[in-house]
């Protein structure tokens, strides 16, 4: 165990980029100075891990060393400068059927994914919407589980324009999933599937064990659902002020900026380099 090094874990949208999907200069001048003082900075995403390894390099976070990224809520955590697999978690192509085919039934888009595709079996406005946002391609197919050659990381249920439907849908799967999948919102309009026990927490604590950071030295930052679970497991939980309020009652600190204000520097003066 590093007696004093840090690890920083920083959800992405709605947390480090601001609202025009930037990172300002002063977060990147911030991340840079952690780096450089040997702390490890590690991007915790829902995205999967081919549209958050293109997050390093379109923000030239790849540039000031930071190397590693947690993909699919912690299905994956993956060195982006070696390209190698560290960890991942996957789902039974007997799950994706049976929530393909439940999705289906209910008329409720869902994707998956494959290499660094969006593999889904409706191509609607939900599907472009993610595809610009993670700026990925899509191959749409008839059936999502016999086109699949191996088991992804998590599906993908959206909706941008109906969240109760997301909500009816997540309901509806809940005894069916118990044991199985969890769900959870990363957004109003994307519901989250991934392996039981999957989570942006669990994937903190497996990185700082294998990285010699004791895991009270670990502070995460995020806005969503989906980073409860790396808030509460860190040392120090940080939530933004444009955050959930769900968030917000879970985190240590409440950042004074929105993610619009670079609120990854105000962490970062007052938690990683003070």
């Amino acid at each position: 165990m590093t007696k004093d090094k840090k690890g920083l874990f920083l959800d992405m949208d709605g947390t480090t980029l601001d609202n025009e999907r930037r990172i300002s200069r002063e977060n990147m001048e911030a991340l840079k100075k952690v780096i450089q003082a040997g702390h490890e900075v590690v991007v915790t995403t829902g995205r999967p891990a081919a549209s958050a390894g293109y997050l390093l390099k379109e923000h030239h976070l790849d540039e000031i060393g930071c190397r590693y990224v947690i993909a699919y809520n912690g299905g994956m955590l993956l060195d982006c400068v070696s390209n190698q697999v560290i960890f991942k978690k996957t789902l039974p192509l007997t799950y994706v059927k049976e929530l393909a085919d439940a999705a289906r039934q209910r008329g409720i888009y869902i994707h998956t994914y494959e290499d660094d595709k969006v593999v889904t079996e409706r191509e609607d406005e939900n599907l472009a919407h993610y595809l610009n946002k993670t700026s990925m391609k899509a191959h749409v197919v008839k059936d999502m589980a016999k086109e699949l050659k191996e088991e992804p990381c998590k599906m993908l249920a959206a909706d941008i324009k109906d969240h109760e439907s997301l909500e009816a849908f997540r309901d509806e799967m809940k005894q069916w999933a118990e044991g199985k999948v969890d769900m959870y919102f990363s957004c109003p309009e994307y519901l989250e599937i991934v392996p039981k026990g999957v989570c942006k927490g669990e994937a903190l604590k497996a990185f700082c064990k294998a990285h010699g950071i004791a895991v009270e030295h670990a502070v995460a930052v995020g806005d969503e659902g989906n980073d409860i679970s790396m808030i509460r497991a860190a040392g120090t939980g940080c939530a933004v002020a444009n955050g959930m309020e769900e968030v917000k009652r879970a985190a240590d600190y409440v950042t004074e900026r929105d993610n619009d204000q670079s609120a990854i520097a105000e962490v970062v003066e007052k938690f990683v380099l003070p």
